[in-house]
């Protein structure tokens, strides 16, 4: 089965494979040119660090088996729905009312002035709402009433349930005010967000459901404890946090908040910005076995890591101790164009990425076009 382009929006691959806005995102076609690379039909790819799901939804659509796991619920929802959307359109635009019909007075009243300048009432309350009434762990239904939710969460005005905001990431309350203030957006837009949100999944169902979706496996929370044991994988596709540079979870702040899994304002701890190397070496080889212990002893991994020494080193180190019976080779994968941190300011030049590709010795692999030993 060949892996779909994923170039548009013409088909139901196309819409789902777009699903929820995440910082740091795994480039679509990177995940497509892997898969078609490295697999074949019927065989397992694994991501341990999955962030909004692009390398099991490649492999699910492509006819592969799909393993993916994220610590972050906000990713773990976007990866869980695009790999699975609840069958029934309809069902999930009357459950969109549903929460409409349980938005409470207090449910309007912002808590603080960031939600004042964010949010008009009506959104706000059926923001509250779903955070109360939405049981997105267990429920299809809920968690792909979750996913629209998220998604549209914030975004340039017109595009979202919010204030002008950056769609990938939630920056600082504070400046975001200082924003809006000093370009007189003081009032948020007043948007309708069931009229909003069931407009917007239609669209997205309106080309079906994504091929092969439901038979994905992801799993959220720790990779080294939550891994399924039932099959092997034969590709191990993933991206590990970079050391000292993102924080997921201050990123998500806000859809945490949404999912009712954060609190109303950011907790800036740098835990999950690991900034201690031998923190992150022994996060890496934890999670890393884990994987090992699920995968193939021909398995292939494929491992894009940042180029900075700090974190491209830890990866190395921790491989080179887990696959003494696998060949690395490298390639350098410099940004193609302005970086994310960039829509934030940060016009610094960026070392770039790094693929670090281990193939098994036993096996007759050529090298690869582009990389290096």
């Amino acid at each position: 089965m060949d892996v779909p382009e994923l170039d548009g929006f013409g088909t139901a691959e196309d819409r789902w494979a777009r699903l929820g806005p995440y910082y740091a995102m795994f480039p679509i076609k990177f995940a497509r040119r892997a898969v078609q690379t490295f697999s074949q039909p019927g065989d397992t790819i694994l991501d341990p660090f999955c962030g909004r799901g692009t390398a099991p939804y490649v492999a699910m659509i492509s006819g592969r088996h799909a393993i993916g796991c994220d610590v972050n619920p906000v990713a773990w929802v976007y990866a869980a729905t695009k790999t699975g959307p609840h069958s029934d359109s309809s069902t999930v635009i009357r459950r969109m009312g549903e929460i409409e019909s349980a938005v409470r007075p207090a449910d309007r009243k912002p808590t603080n002035e960031f939600q004042a300048y964010a949010f008009a009432p009506r959104p706000l309350g059926f923001i509250n709402a779903a955070r109360r009434e939405l049981h997105w762990r267990n429920d299809s239904r809920d968690r792909t009433v979750a996913a629209f939710l998220l998604h549209y969460l914030h975004a340039k005005t017109g595009q979202g349930l919010s204030n002008q905001m950056r769609a990938s990431r939630a920056l600082s309350p504070d400046y975001a005010i200082r924003w809006w203030r000093t370009r007189g957006l003081d009032t948020p837009p007043d948007i309708a967000p069931v009229e909003f949100l069931s407009r917007r999944a239609i669209w997205r169902y309106a080309k079906g459901l994504p091929r092969g979706a439901g038979c994905a496996d992801i799993l959220l929370g720790d990779s080294a404890l939550a891994l399924p044991k039932t099959r092997k994988a034969n590709l191990i596709l993933t991206s590990p946090p970079y050391s000292g540079v993102t924080n997921y979870r201050a990123d998500s702040w806000l859809r945490l908040w949404a999912l009712g899994e954060g609190s109303e304002l950011p907790d800036w701890s740098g835990e999950q910005k690991f900034c201690d190397v031998q923190k992150y070496t022994a996060m890496l080889h934890r999670t890393l076995r884990s994987t090992r212990a699920r995968s193939t002893p021909d398995s292939v991994w494929y491992i894009r890591t940042d180029a900075r020494s700090r974190t491209k080193d830890a990866v190395r180190h921790v491989m080179a101790d887990l696959l003494p019976n696998h060949q690395c080779y490298s390639k350098a994968a410099p940004y193609p164009g302005k970086t994310q941190t960039a829509l934030y300011g940060d016009h610094t030049s960026k070392p770039g990425e790094v693929d670090l590709l281990y193939l098994p010795c036993a096996q007759p692999w050529r090298k690869p076009a582009g990389f290096t030993k």
